[in-house]
C-alpha cells in the first residue's frame, strides 16, 4: 500500500460526502473521523514510504505526520467551534466549510509527498482555491475582500511558481532530457551540478517569489493577516502553519538544487542572499506591525510572517546546523501556533461568539482568574516569544548562533527584530490574565485546553528532549540539504 498517496487522497475524496450531506454537527464528526484515519496513514508512511510520483523522503515523513497530527487536533477542537457558531453559517456553507477543511489538509499532504514539480504546484494551487472559498464563507464585506485579496495575491504567486517550474524543467534538459525525470526533486538534486546554472538561477527567483507568496514572505505577504482575521477559525488554524510549511519546504528543496549547481561551478548564483533578504524583511516588517494590531487573529497572522521569515533566514545562512534550526523552528511553530488558535477560538466563543470581530484583545482580557483556559492561551502566546522555557528558544538560539558564526553583521538586525516581535506579545499577557473581564460570564474549559497543553508539551519535548529518531532524521536531512 502506498501510504503517502493514500494519506493525500483520502481527505480529497472525503471532501465530496462532507460537502454534500449531513448537518453541521454530523459534518464535524465526519471531519474528525477522516482526520483520524489520515493521521494513521501518515504514521504508516514510516513503514512504507511509497515510490513513484508520490512518495515520502525523510523530510516528507516528519512534516507529513506533523500535518496529520495538527489536522486531527484541529478537528477535535472543531467540534466545539461548530457547536458555538451554528448561527453564523447556513447549512450549505457549513458543508462547504468541512469540505474545504479536508481539501486544505489533503493538498498540504500531497505537496509534502510529491516528488514532482508539477504535482507540488497543483497541490498548492488546490490549497489556494480551497483557502479562498473557506475565507469567503462568512459572506461579510470584509470576508469577501479578504478572500479576493487571498485569491489575487495567491494567484500571482502561483503563476510565478508555474513559470519558475517551467524554467526549472528547461534548465534540467542538458542533464536529464525531456520527461518526468526532469520534474523530479530527487533527480534534480542528484544532477544539480549538470543543470543550466543561469536558467536555474532565473527559475529560482520566480519560484522564491511564487512559493514565497504562499509562505507569506515579504513583499507578497498581504493576504495572510486578512485571511486569518476573516475566515472560519479552524481553517485559519490549518492555514496558519500547514500551507506555510509546504511552501517553505518547496523553497528549501529548490535552494538545495541551486546550491549544488553553485558549488560545482555550473553558473548558478548562490541562493543565500535571496533568502536572507526576504527572511529579514519579513521579520522586520512584523516587528513594526505588531504593536498596532488590536485584533488577535490579525496580530498572530503577522506573527506567522515573522516565523516564516525566520525559517527562510536560517535556510539563507546555510550549513547543516542552520538548516536544522530552521526545520526545528518550523515544527515548533506549527505545534505552538495551532495550539494558540485552538485556545483563541474557545476563549472567543466563551466571551460571546466565535464570529469574526470577537477576537479583539480587549474582548479577551481577564481570562486568567476564571480557569486554566486563559493560562493555556497565555502559555501558547509566551511560547511564541522564543524566551525560555519555550521550545522556540532552542531553534532561535541555533539560528542566531549560526548567524554570528557565518555572518556576524546580520546578527544585529536579526536579534533586534526578534526582540521587537516578542515585546508586543508580552505586553498583552498581563491584561489577558489579570484585567477585569468585560463580562461576568464564566469561561467553560473543554477539550481545547487539554489539546493546547498537549501541543505545548510536545513542542517543549521536541526542543529540549528530542527523541533519537527525530534527531537522526532532522540531522541527516539538514546535512543532505546544506
Amino acid at each position: 500500500m502506498n501510504f503517502p498517496a493514500a494519506a493525500s487522497l483520502l481527505p480529497l475524496i472525503a471532501a465530496v460526502p462532507l460537502g454534500l450531506f449531513g448537518t453541521p454537527r454530523q459534518g464535524a464528526i465526519g471531519n474528525l473521523f477522516f482526520c483520524f484515519v489520515t493521521f494513521l496513514l501518515t504514521l504508516g508512511v514510516f513503514v512504507n514510504p511509497g515510490a513513484g510520483l508520490v512518495h515520502a523522503d525523510s523530510l516528507g515523513m516528519m512534516f507529513g505526520v506533523l500535518t496529520g497530527f495538527v489536522g486531527l487536533t484541529t478537528a477535535i477542537g472543531n467540534l466545539g467551534f461548530v457547536a458555538s457558531s451554528l448561527e453564523t453559517l447556513s447549512l450549505n456553507r457549513w458543508r462547504v466549510y468541512h469540505a474545504m477543511f479536508q481539501v486544505v489538509l489533503g493538498a498540504c499532504l500531497l505537496g509534502l509527498y510529491a516528488d514532482n514539480l508539477g504535482l507540488l504546484w497543483v497541490a498548492l494551487e488546490g490549497a489556494t482555491i480551497a483557502g479562498t472559498v473557506a475565507v469567503s464563507l462568512p459572506r461579510s464585506a470584509s470576508a469577501l475582500e479578504a478572500a479576493w485579496k487571498y485569491f489575487i495575491l495567491g494567484g500571482v504567486g502561483i503563476a510565478l511558481a508555474l513559470f519558475g517550474t517551467m524554467l526549472t524543467y528547461l534548465a534540467a534538459q542538458p542533464a536529464l532530457g525531456p520527461g518526468l525525470a526532469a520534474m523530479s526533486f530527487s533527480a534534480l538534486a542528484a544532477h544539480g551540478a549538470a543543470l543550466d546554472g543561469q536558467l536555474l538561477t532565473l527559475a529560482f527567483v520566480f519560484l522564491l517569489f511564487g512559493y514565497g507568496t504562499k509562505a507569506a514572505l515579504v513583499p507578497l505577504h498581504g493576504w495572510l493577516p486578512d485571511a486569518y482575521a476573516e475566515g472560519p477559525a479552524p481553517v485559519t488554524t490549518a492555514m496558519s502553519s500547514l500551507t506555510l510549511n509546504v511552501a517553505l519546504l518547496a523553497i528549501l528543496r529548490f535552494r538545495h538544487v541551486l546550491q549544488e549547481n553553485f558549488r560545482a561551478g555550473g553558473g548558478a548564483m548562490q541562493p543565500g542572499p535571496f533568502l536572507l533578504t526576504l527572511g529579514l524583511a519579513s521579520l522586520l516588517l512584523t516587528a513594526f506591525s505588531l504593536p498596532r494590531r488590536r485584533d488577535a487573529r490579525r496580530f498572530f497572522g503577522f506573527s506567522s510572517i515573522e516565523h516564516s521569515g525566520l525559517a527562510a533566514f536560517a535556510f539563507g545562512i546555510g550549513g547543516a546546523a542552520a538548516i536544522f534550526g530552521g526545520l526545528l523552528h518550523m515544527m515548533l511553530h506549527t505545534l505552538i501556533k495551532s495550539a494558540l488558535f485552538q485556545a483563541l477560538i474557545r476563549a472567543a466563543a466563551a466571551r460571546g461568539s466565535a464570529a469574526p470581530g470577537h477576537y479583539a484583545f480587549a474582548h479577551l482580557r481577564g481570562l486568567g482568574g476564571q480557569n486554566y483556559l486563559g493560562w493555556a492561551l497565555a502559555g501558547a502566546m509566551f511560547a511564541l516569544t522564543g524566551m525560555p522555557p519555550s521550545g522556540m528558544f532552542a531553534s532561535e538560539f541555533i539560528i542566531i548562533s549560526q548567524t554570528i558564526q557565518r555572518d556576524p553583521l546580520l546578527s544585529l538586525p536579526l536579534g533586534l527584530g526578534m526582540v521587537l516581535c516578542a515585546v508586543p506579545i508580552l505586553r498583552h499577557l498581563g491584561p489577558l490574565l489579570f484585567d477585569a473581564p468585560p463580562q461576568a460570564k464564566p469561561v467553560q474549559a473543554r477539550a481545547e485546553s487539554g489539546l493546547v497543553a498537549l501541543h505545548l508539551l510536545l513542542a517543549f519535548a521536541l526542543a529540549f528532549a528530542m527523541p533519537f529518531l527525530v534527531l537522526h532524521i532532522l540531522t541527516s536531512v539538514a546535512a543532505g540539504l546544506q
